[in-house]
């Protein structure tokens, strides 16, 4: 066979080969995509967080029906209204597989289809929300929005269902009055520019900047405090959150303990606060003569919200002494001084008058302003106290001399010069024998000198003069000198007239004299004669 030959009958069978095998290739493509075609997923297609890419839509159904139960035990739906939180059902929750793999678009992030129990959904908004009365109307956007938060298949799902689009009725949520002394024309300005203001769901509200843009002239930092502490004191009624929030220097007059927030415009004092809710709220305010009524209206909150105080104490002020050259006598008060105090804000959050949580609101301090009081440069030399005398009061007399018993010049016991002869525990001190004319002078002798003195003669000793020793015995004969009476005294005896008292004869006669037991005699005179 030539060669020319063999070349075409080569070339004839490879032709025929490949017109058999692109038939048959042909025909399975015919048969596979317009006789019986088979679908699935172009790239880059995800359901879910699932990648389904260039996957058969059966298989992909059936690998999602296999993982459904698994997604029904594990997942969690939150879902919160205003200021509560609770769990919803999903024991009835169906994946629609279907519509869901007919819904999903080749190359894009598809979403589950969720189907819901609107029964489930009414019941679980009655028992768990029961201060929101929701309209079949609203029951069923809930339902409708609870399954598209569903849609993106997460193991724990939160949705908040709270919004303005629901029909409930607005009512007042935090209601507050407080004292007030306004002056300014402006205050009526202020309350009136923030009287009804909104305040949207995740606003954040700045006192500051609110009023910057008003027509003030005259107002006060302190009545504008006023205004803002209403206002705070409503906030702590509700579940709002405060970011900024300050205090004065010193206990205030009119505010209710805890609830002030002071504003001061050239440092910046501000009262800055958050809406954390999904629903939109209103602030209004009036006023009258003396008070101000704050008060917020919105959707009901679940919880109520009752404010106290805890740990009060009064820090009292101390006295500061201050001296000056321009103080020359006494003290001068430069400040009276004023108490402060320290206290702790609490917050009771109350489900059915039942405490579920409290929380530290915040930690007021306000120190107390000390007492000032100026004094001069050099004190006073202290003067004596004075004695008082015969009729002032305080006078003590008992020892009848005229003179006050208590000056500071008499010595007590235990002093120095301090003398107790007669043992009565007071100084005897020297004696001052009264005068002729003088209260308690006595001269029956006609001496011109007082007879009392001295009250306790002394009684002289073996050699001193005056001794006598009669008997012998070593001791004068002479009475015991603290029993011989002077004039005017009991048992004073003076018959001679020689104005000492006359002491019986003592002595025995002594031996070779006689004696003679006679009692003495005595004549008209009082002169003794011999018998």
């Amino acid at each position: 066979m030539d060669n020319k030959l063999f070349g075409m009958t080569f070339a004839a069978v490879f032709g025929i080969a490949v017109f058999v095998f692109g038939a048959a290739n042909a025909g399975a493509y015919a048969v596979d995509n317009w006789l019986f075609p088979t679908e699935e997923f172009g790239d880059n297609t995800y359901i879910g967080t699932t990648d389904v890419s260039n996957m058969e839509v059966e298989s992909a159904k059936m690998m999602f029906a296999g993982q459904s139960e698994t997604w029904r035990a594990d997942a969690e739906l939150d879902v919160t209204y205003q200021d509560a939180t609770e769990s919803y059902p999903l024991e009835n929750a169906k994946i629609l597989l279907d519509e869901t793999v007919r819904n999903a678009e080749n190359g894009s992030q598809n979403s589950f289809v969720f189907q819901l129990s609107a029964d489930t959904t009414r019941s679980f908004l009655a028992e768990n929300f029961p201060v929101a009365a929701f309209a079949e109307a609203d029951v069923e956007a809930i339902n409708t929005k609870l399954e598209t938060a569903l849609q993106e298949g997460q193991t724990k799902t939160q949705v908040a269902i709270s919004d303005d689009s629901l029909s409930l009725t607005r009512e007042k949520v935090a209601d507050v009055v407080f004292p007030t002394s306004f002056s300014s024309l402006d205050s009526s300005t202020v309350i009136d520019a923030l009287n009804g203001i909104q305040l949207a769901p995740g606003a954040q509200f700045s006192f500051l900047e609110f009023i910057t843009e008003l027509p003030l002239t005259d107002i006060s930092d302190g009545e504008l405090t006023q205004i803002a502490s209403a206002i705070y004191g409503a906030l702590l009624q509700t579940n709002f959150l405060v970011d900024e929030r300050s205090i004065g220097s010193q206990v205030p007059a009119l505010i209710p303990l805890g609830q002030e927030a002071a504003i001061n415009r050239q440092l910046g004092i501000d009262l800055v606060f958050t809406n954390p809710n999904d629903s939109s709220f209103t602030l209004n305010l009036t006023n009258g003569s003396d008070y101000l009524n704050a008060s917020i209206s919105g959707y009901p909150f679940l919880y109520a919200y009752a404010t106290g105080i805890t740990e009060e104490t009064d820090i009292q002020p101390r006295l500061i002494k201050q001296y000056s050259a321009f103080v020359t006598s006494g003290n001068q008060v430069d400040e009276k001084g004023l108490s402060g105090k320290s206290l702790t804000v609490i917050q009771t959050i109350l489900d059915r008058d039942e405490a579920v949580e409290v929380k530290t609101v915040s930690n007021d301090f306000y120190p107390p302003v000390h007492r000032v009081e100026v004094y001069p440069l050099t004190q006073p030399a202290a003067t004596e106290a004075a004695v008082p005398i015969a009729g002032e009061p305080g006078f003590v007399d008992a020892n009848g001399d005229g003179i006050h018993d208590g000056t500071t010049t008499t010595p007590i016991a235990g002093q120095p010069g301090f003398v107790d002869t007669n043992g009565d525990g007071i100084h005897d001190g020297p004696t001052t024998m009264p005068t002729s004319g003088q209260p308690g002078f006595v001269d029956a002798n006609g001496d011109g000198v007082h007879d009392g003195a001295p009250v306790t003669p002394t009684v002289p000793t073996i050699g001193q003069p005056g001794f006598v020793d009669a008997n012998g015995d070593g001791i004068h004969d002479g009475m015991p000198a603290t029993t011989v009476p002077t004039v005017g005294q009991p048992g004073f005896i003076d018959k001679d007239g020689d104005g000492v008292h006359d002491v019986p004869a003592t002595t025995a006669p002594t031996e070779g004299k006689e004696h003679i037991d006679k009692k003495p005699v005595y004549d008209k005179g009082g002169k003794r004669i011999t018998e």
